[in-house]
């Protein structure tokens, strides 16, 4: 399968489930609980990585790194599973700019 058509698999099932989020009263409910949680995680690694020495001179992966810590962290000790566990770490990682623009 080409990397279009993957791509193309990909979108139409990202775009399925977030239909079903918006489409239930279940699904509200749980894009809810994944909000929360992503604003939880969002602020812990705000306040590692810029509380960290090398806040100055902070990367990208350095960024991603910094999440995943946290987020596994956090998914232990509130029992997240792991698909609610990788969507707040997209969340959170697609956050990198606003990081970087509060670095300036």
């Amino acid at each position: 399968m080409g990397t279009f058509k993957k791509g193309l698999f990909v979108g139409g099932l990202l775009g399925a489930g977030l239909m079903w989020l918006n489409a239930t009263k279940k699904g509200k409910q749980v894009r809810d609980e994944l909000l929360d949680y992503a604003a939880d995680v969002y602020g812990e690694v705000k306040n590692k990585v810029t509380s960290s020495e090398q806040w100055s001179s902070m990367t990208k992966s350095k960024y991603y790194q910094a999440v995943e810590e946290v987020v596994n962290k956090y998914a232990v000790e509130n029992g997240l599973v792991d698909n609610m566990r990788d969507m707040v770490e997209k969340l959170v990682k697609a956050q990198w700019k606003n990081v970087k623009g509060d670095k300036k």
